[in-house]
C-alpha cells in the first residue's frame, strides 16, 4: 500500500513548510494527483488521518483532486482522454502519442488559520 508512504511524504513536506513560517494552525492540505500515479483516494485519506494523530497538524483535512489522463497524438494531432490505459489514438489508432496530464503529484495549497 503505497498510499501510506505518500501520506508520510505529504506530512513531512507540510510540517517542514509550517516550521519555516509563522502560519497558524493548519486547516486543509490540498493535493493534486494524476490518475497514472494510481492512488486510491480513500486509502490515502485514511493513511493521512492515521499518521497526523498527535502531531502539530492533527485535525487538518486532506482534500484530493484527481487529474484524468489525457494525451495528444503526434500522427493526427488529436487530443483525447485515456480511460482504460489504452495508449493509442482513438481517431487514427496511432501509438505515437504523448501523455499530457495524469502524472501530476503535488501539494497545491495549505489553508491555515
Amino acid at each position: 500500500m503505497h498510499e501510506t508512504a505518500i501520506a508520510h511524504d505529504i506530512i513531512d513536506i507540510v510540517e517542514e513548510t509550517l516550521a519555516s513560517s509563522r502560519a497558524g494552525s493548519l486547516q486543509i492540505v490540498r493535493v493534486t494527483i494524476g490518475e497514472m500515479v494510481a492512488v486510491v483516494p480513500d486509502l490515502l485519506q485514511h493513511a493521512y488521518d492515521s499518521l497526523i494523530s498527535g502531531t502539530r497538524i492533527d485535525g487538518s483535512k486532506l482534500e484530493i483532486t484527481i487529474i484524468p489522463i489525457s494525451a495528444i497524438c503526434h500522427s493526427c494531432q488529436k487530443t483525447f482522454g485515456l480511460d482504460e490505459f489504452e495508449f493509442c489514438c482513438p481517431a487514427c489508432q496511432s501509438v505515437h502519442i504523448e501523455v499530457k496530464t495524469g502524472n501530476e503529484f503535488y501539494i497545491k495549497e495549505l489553508v491555515v488559520e
